[in-house]
């Protein structure tokens, strides 16, 4: 599909990349924002799952810079969880290209419901929680990054979101350190799909790209407020917009045809 390209299309996709660089480093997420913003500027639901991963990747390695400047990523950990992360990925971006534009839709779907769901249950849980004791990599945790992953792999959407929980419940990071873990795995998972998906034709790179561009700025801004005393209230409080915004989206996209009559 052809799309009109003004001054103004390129500075709201700039913007919309910014935002997802933003929320991905601070929380989560950031996927509810520009995955449909891609699809709503008229994108097919494959390439938009494609291209998305572009401000994402960037965003992350952004972030995991800033961290890594503070000394905030656990790299021992690291170096257990980026394996079975990547593995994960490259299993789930496989999927992703036998899925047809419909079934990717309705995965798309599922996953802003589940995480309107985790959002005032798990989420709330997680951003709420003060340990004392030092953290944990389990087998467990291992085998839940790879799953993790290998959701990132196939529609990234919520993918930082259940990274995570499964950093903060399973394993007991506080939110900075398991912010910082979570975007370097965040790169690595969306690393891998762009590599497959980049000789397919199915990457929107002059879209993706502006995304990346104000996903830089984004997820510098997010790594340096993760630090900050208010981040956990600001972060839920921002998820809890874009996840409703994001719910609103799909209950105008499903009641369309009701409104025309179709």
């Amino acid at each position: 599909m052809e799309l009109i390209a003004t001054s103004g299309y390129w500075a709201l996709l700039v913007v919309v990349g910014a935002a997802c660089g933003l929320l991905n480093a601070l929380a989560s997420s950031g996927s509810a924002i520009s995955l449909p913003a891609l699809l709503m500027l008229g994108l097919p639901e494959g390439m938009a799952n494609a291209t998305n991963r572009l401000p994402v990747m960037i965003g992350a390695l952004m972030a995991t810079f800033s961290f890594a400047r503070r000394g905030q990523v656990d790299w021992t950990a690291a170096l257990k969880f980026v394996p079975a992360a990547a593995v994960g990925s490259l299993v789930g971006a496989l999927g992703a290209e036998l899925l047809p534009n419909r079934q990717m839709g309705i995965l798309i779907t599922g996953a802003v419901l589940v995480a309107l769901v985790l959002l005032f249950t798990k989420i709330k849980t997680a951003l709420a929680r003060e340990s004392t004791d030092p953290p944990q990599v389990t087998v467990r945790s291992i085998g839940l990054i790879f799953l993790v992953g290998a959701w990132i792999g196939l529609i990234v959407i919520d993918g930082a979101t259940y990274l995570l929980l499964v950093l903060i419940l399973v394993c007991g990071y506080a939110l900075p350190h398991a912010n910082a873990l979570k975007v370097l795995l965040i790169a690595v998972t969306t690393l891998i799909p762009i590599v497959l998906f980049s000789g397919t034709g199915e990457i929107a790179w002059a879209e993706g790209g502006a995304l990346a561009l104000g996903s830089i700025a984004g997820g510098h801004a997010g790594a340096h407020f993760s630090n900050h005393p208010a981040a956990k209230k600001w972060a839920f409080r921002l998820l809890v917009v874009v996840i409703l915004l994001e719910v609103a989206h799909l209950g105008w996209h499903y009641f369309a045809p009701l409104r025309t009559g179709a």
